[in-house]
């Protein structure tokens, strides 16, 4: 298999800032939720869209339109254009956080692909990198003085829209998590995307109040004092990052995944539909077997069946190189704003996450009681927090993903079925056709053909894709057997 090698040509980069009229929010302190996103790497998304018309037809209608919308929509977002501010001395007097200044801007990049789309999108296997040329990088921080002390500052977003000629347009997005949980970006895509497209349908500037009123997105709420910190979990976080153990998991993972085998590094990506009918018969056979269970949520059904098949294939193809005694852990993060005491609205910008951890041993997890083991244990971490509060339990947040710090395997979630790319970005140019994370591992999404069934994207080694393809297929199909 080998990446497709099209030329990427660059027509245009550019800045662009919030419109003159701009709800200014010149600078936003950090809530512990966003401080313990300080060391993640920052997260690649991609929206295509049918697009049959010319790069001519793209520059002169597309690219100012998209321009004129995305500043309008940072109107209402201010703090994507701004910078992450971040003091040299960890003992410093200045906190670290977001600042926008008149004439701070998103690094936009408009760009040609003369490549063929279906080579990059779609469900088939391709390279894990194929899509990386079409999602900008973060620009490069920079170092300045402010308030007479050292800091590093560093842009949030980037922007690159691909026109792929008379077949179809690109919308890369890369974001620090710093700035926004999925549930911001999702917010931020959705003003941007229904501005540019009230563009399309009239000569004036639409009216955003307007946009605002229809649903089409949410005026964002910036009160971080809405944010209680009842374990000090800000302090700790900052400490951690002193000491410069805030990044340890991602770079045991990297560690881990550089001393992996060759036959490990090449990487695919593929993307697998499970049917409302599937989740059905996955939820009833996890009640068969734990019929006591109080939360079997589609989520979860389908989470256990992706853990069950991950650690089939891992067993099956590394054999005894795999220790199946070894503790697995699957995670996936939740939505605090409507479960705070008092609930956050839902427009909160920013995060407000917090990681729910299921752990089991491969041998659990490969034998008969491996869907009903998984399903358990994530249902009751959800539960405790539905039960108990978000917090529950934060002052052991490290305690409970202290065998990820030590190297145990772990897969995380990103993404989430609620947040509907598919059917509720529409730039003007009709209904996403595919929907993807750029970096991620494992992610979940709506379906583009359903808005019941589940789209899951995953990111393997191309020696476990090969028999994970199989693993997965073959137990779908033994649920109706």
């Amino acid at each position: 298999m080998e990446n497709p090698s099209p030329a990427i040509n660059i027509l245009e980069h550019c800045g662009i800032s919030p419109s003159a009229e701009a709800i200014t929010v010149t600078s936003l302190p950090l809530s512990f939720f966003d401080i313990m996103w300080l060391t993640f790497h920052p997260l690649g998304r991609v929206i295509f869209y049918d697009f049959p018309y010319s790069t001519t037809h793209f520059t002169q209608n597309v690219v100012p339109n998209l321009k004129t919308s995305l500043s309008l929509a940072l109107k209402h977002f201010t703090p994507l254009a701004g910078n992450l501010i971040i003091p040299s001395n960890t003992d410093s007097n200045i906190d670290i956080g977001i600042r926008y200044m008149d004439g701070d801007s998103v690094s936009v990049t408009f760009a040609e692909c003369t490549g063929a789309v279906n080579q990059f999108s779609g469900n088939h296997v391709r390279l894990a990198d194929i899509m990386n040329p079409l999602v900008a990088q973060l620009p490069s921080g920079t170092c300045a003085e402010i308030s007479g002390e050292s800091c590093s500052v560093a842009p949030l977003i980037a922007v690159q829209v691909t026109v792929f000629p008379n077949q179809a347009i690109c919308i890369g997005i890369t974001n620090s998590h710093v700035v926004a949980d999925g549930n911001t970006m999702f917010n931020f895509v959705r003003a941007w995307a229904s501005i540019a497209k009230q563009l399309n349908i009239c000569e004036a500037k639409p009216d955003t109040n307007d946009l605002i009123a229809s649903g089409c997105f949410q005026i964002p709420c910036y009160d971080r004092s809405l944010i209680k910190d009842p374990y000090g979990l800000g302090p700790l976080f900052k400490k951690m990052r002193a000491a410069g153990g805030a990044g340890r998991m991602e770079q045991l993972m990297k560690q881990k995944e550089d001393s992996a085998p060759d036959s490990s590094k090449i990487k695919v990506r593929a993307t697998f539909v499970i049917t409302e009918a599937n989740i059905q018969a996955l939820k009833n056979k996890v009640l068969a077997k734990r019929p006591t269970l109080t939360h079997v949520s589609s989520f979860t059904a389908v989470c256990a069946y992706l853990w069950t098949c991950f650690a089939k294939t891992r067993a099956t193809v590394w054999e005894s190189a795999h220790d199946l005694d070894e503790l697995q852990n699957f995670s996936f993060a939740m939505d605090s704003r409507p479960r705070l005491d008092p609930p956050l609205p839902a427009s909160y910008f920013g995060n407000c996450l917090v990681a729910c951890l299921g752990v089991q041993t491969g041998r659990v997890m490969i034998g008969d009681e491996g869907l009903a083991a998984a399903a358990e244990v994530l249902g009751n971490a959800i539960s405790a927090k539905v039960k108990n509060g978000p917090m529950h339990g934060a002052d052991k947040w490290m305690e409970e993903f202290a065998g990820i710090i030590r190297g145990e395997w772990y897969i995380g979630i990103a993404g989430s079925p609620k947040m509907d790319y598919y059917n509720n970005v529409d730039f003007g140019w009709g209904k996403a056709l595919k929907f993807e994370f750029v970096e991620e591992p494992l992610s979940l999404s709506r379906c583009s053909n359903s808005k019941t069934d589940i789209e899951v994207s995953i990111i393997l080694p191309k020696i476990e894709m090969d028999l994970f393809s199989t693993v997965f297929t073959q137990g779908l199909h033994n649920l109706h057997g």
